[in-house]
């Protein structure tokens, strides 16, 4: 059944009948500007990490945390039972056309057995492209007004409105359909420690051994991805939950 959000996609009409002393007031109409703020941050951030990381890589090793997976220096929100014996942690991109299949999977399990296990969404954008990397730190701005999974829906739902060239007039377009704060949306989209950690995010998994999207572990373990909800719940517990 596909939710409410996918009359996102009407938002371009909805924002044409603002008057123009709500633009006036509104930072949707810096996105011009903040878009070249942005591209030139991306780019110094990552050329800044992958300077440092060049200079640490012969005597630092990879890291990784208990679980058997690389360490994660990004906020993670996990949908589901955060205290379930069952971890599934998938490594994804938002441009990948296999993770959006892999989410649609994951909402429709979630109507039924949401409350049986944690599932946790890495970013990993393959080849730490710009347009990726600037989607996961949209989805992280989301995530400090509590829309974080509301914001992942319409990234994966609607890729034609931020790959383009100046991707913040989409993402400031999905912002203002979440009703988030547009002035905390942007000092946070722009944030550079996000900006940094999404780098230090994807290199870390890569050099763990990550080279595709999606990566699934359950536990700690290989996974491979289901291609339906049906065969996620024999995955996970072993029948495929018909009576």
């Amino acid at each position: 059944m596909m939710p409410d959000f996918y009359t996102f996609i009407q938002f371009n009409t909805m924002s044409k009948k603002k008057d123009n002393t709500k633009k006036q007031s509104n930072p949707v109409i810096w996105f011009g500007a903040t878009g070249i703020l942005l591209v030139v941050a991306l780019a110094v951030v990552y050329w800044a990490y992958t300077e440092n990381e060049a200079q640490v890589q012969a005597t630092a090793a990879p890291s990784a945390s208990e679980s058997g997976l690389p360490a994660y220096n990004l906020p993670n929100w996990i949908k589901g039972d955060p205290d379930s014996e069952l971890r599934l942690v998938v490594f994804s991109d938002f441009g990948c056309i296999h993770c959006a299949r892999f989410h649609t999977v994951i909402d429709e399990f979630f109507e039924e057995y949401g409350e049986l296990f944690g599932y946790e969404m890495r970013h990993f954008p393959l080849g730490n492209n710009f347009h990726s990397r600037a989607a996961a730190v949209a989805s992280i701005a989301a995530g400090k007004q509590g829309k974080f999974w509301e914001m992942v829906n319409l990234l994966y739902y609607n890729t034609d409105r931020w790959r383009v060239e100046n991707p913040l007039e989409g993402f400031f377009g999905m912002a203002q359909f979440l009703e988030l704060d547009l002035e905390q949306f942007e000092r946070d989209v722009l944030d550079e420690d996000t900006m940094y950690n999404v780098v230090r995010a994807h290199l870390g998994a890569q050099e763990f051994g990550i080279r595709a999207t999606p990566t699934a572990y359950l536990n700690g373990e290989p996974f491979q991805v289901p291609q339906n909800p049906q065969m996620l719940y024999r995955a996970l517990f072993g029948d495929d939950g018909e009576s």
